[in-house]
């Protein structure tokens, strides 16, 4: 790790000394943060609410623990506490006014103190994401490098980026960085258009399997209308995975679409605000090229947020749905849109560390909700054939409250209560996650230092105790989070 920053050190300040000479201006910008965080009854960065007398019989699990073999949820129903820190180094080269590359660079990568593994979800651009913890830290990410290219046309970006279900709100959204070609046109007359190509996964080229297709390519196009007032947009998402399709007997292709419209609304003053999205799944899960069954894709989900903001003080309500499937005798998987990580209204159901309701959606095989699947806590359709086949899907409510006390100190509190859509009797006695109390404060010591301090109290409702044959002992949870971030 230290002769890896000392290189990008060098590299960096090569290229400023050179710059001026060869007519182009870098500027960096980015963060540094060091981070501390308590959670009851987890491990992992897993919410675990079992209290360790009596827990679901999960197997499959990976050995962190360190004590050799996998674990078992026994293990995780303990406290877990950390410090780690991130450095996150944005520079942009600007060779004309309308072209510029830019980059970015992460370092530590949420890399917990006295440890080589990471946390997890990173804040830098692209997101590590939740599975992600306990994996190597000390190596550098280059996680984006990418030409801007601004013409009286429209913005023309190459390279990779950051980027994944971008379209209205920050719901079913996981920013990641991927390998895109993205155009957006100029607005006209309130229209505006983007389009973009992904490569997801290059398998063709390196499976050793050349004479088959098995690559995952996404497309997307994207149309808005804009006034004053409001902003609608609708757009179609489309994923070719053949990341199957390789020769064999259970060989599978997936052809799978995502259709989205957002709104967002506000009133002349400014004072009450709307916005909310809609996302309807469609297409194939797996189509098998031999006899086993056909899995279909389907499912939808929404966000809607109301609020008020009259000076200092912004209050509203919402809410966030994803439709959930608890039928495994059928070759349907009608499961919506999950949340992603860049998704955190609630600290703990939503929180990128506690792994409850929001999942990255880079992996196409983690869906919404939880489930008692072997090995997962996203159900997996057609993997066993048994009970386990589900995924409950959710529907969360809560208020909020953002309150400004002064220039240097804002303060926060939300009250939240989530429910799975669907649930199996064999699996789920009641379908209440718990009830979420958030308080947080955010003091900005200078301009560009900024301390946070989160609390987040879970009352864990009874879907956690199983089916009732198993009735499953379940404690509440609680965790607190505090970091000082410097940006420049």
């Amino acid at each position: 790790m230290k002769k890896g920053f000392v290189i990008i050190a060098a590299a960096l300040f090569v290229a400023a000394m050179a710059l001026p000479a060869a007519g182009v201006d870098l500027s960096i910008s980015g963060f540094y943060q060091v981070r501390g965080i308590y959670q009851s009854n987890a491990s992992h960065g897993m919410v675990t609410p079992w209290d360790g007398a009596t827990v679901p019989t999960l197997t499959g699990l990976p050995d962190l623990d360190g004590v050799g073999g996998a674990d078992t949820l026994s293990s995780y129903a303990s406290p877990a506490a950390w410090w780690d820190h991130a450095l996150c180094l944005l520079p942009v080269f600007t060779v004309t006014d309308n072209l510029k590359l830019h980059v970015a660079i992460g370092v530590f990568n949420n890399q917990m103190w006295g440890s080589g593994k990471t946390s997890g979800a990173c804040s830098c651009a692209g997101e590590v994401g939740v599975d992600a913890f306990g994996a190597d830290a000390t190596n550098i990410s280059w996680d984006a490098a990418y030409i801007e290219w601004a013409t009286p046309k429209g913005t023309l970006m190459v390279g990779r980026m950051a980027g994944n279900y971008i379209y209205f709100t920050d719901w079913a959204n996981t920013e990641m960085c991927l390998d895109r070609v993205d155009y957006t046109s100029p607005v006209w007359n309130g229209f505006g258009l983007n389009a973009f190509m992904e490569k997801r996964q290059e398998n063709s080229a390196t499976s050793g399997n050349n004479a088959a297709d098995e690559d995952i390519d996404r497309y997307s196009l994207v149309f808005s209308y804009g006034q004053p007032c409001y902003s609608i947009g609708a757009g179609i998402n489309y994923v070719r995975d053949r990341s199957g399709s390789h020769p064999s007997a259970t060989g599978w292709k997936a052809d799978q679409y995502d259709y989205v419209f957002g709104l967002t609304a506000n009133d002349p003053t400014n004072t009450w605000f709307f916005e909310g999205e809609l996302m309807i799944n469609n297409g194939d899960y797996r189509d098998y090229y031999g006899a086993t069954q056909d899995i279909d894709r389907g499912g939808w989900g929404y966000y809607v947020n109301l609020g008020m903001k009259k000076e200092a003080l912004t209050v509203g309500v919402a809410t966030a749905f994803t439709s959930g499937d608890d039928n495994t005798g059928d070759a349907d998987y009608d499961v919506g849109p999950a949340s992603g990580l860049d998704f955190q209204p609630l600290y703990i159901l939503y929180g990128p560390y506690c792994n409850i309701l929001n999942t990255s959606l880079m992996d196409t095989t983690r869906k919404a909700g939880y489930s008692n699947t072997v090995g997962e806590q996203f159900g997996l359709p057609g993997t066993t054939g048994g009970a386990t086949d589900t995924a409950t899907g959710s529907q969360v409510y809560w208020l909020y409250a953002d309150y400004q006390v002064n220039p240097q100190l804002a303060v926060r509190g939300a009250l939240g209560v989530a429910y799975a859509d669907k649930i199996s009797n064999s699996l789920y006695q009641d379908d209440e996650f718990g009830t979420e109390l958030d308080l947080g404060l955010k003091y900005q010591l200078m301009s560009n230092l900024a301390y946070e301090l989160h609390f987040a109290y879970l009352w864990t409702g009874d879907f956690f105790k199983g089916a009732a044959a198993n009735n499953y002992n379940t404690d509440d949870i609680y965790q607190i989070d505090h970091s000082l971030t410097l940006s420049f």
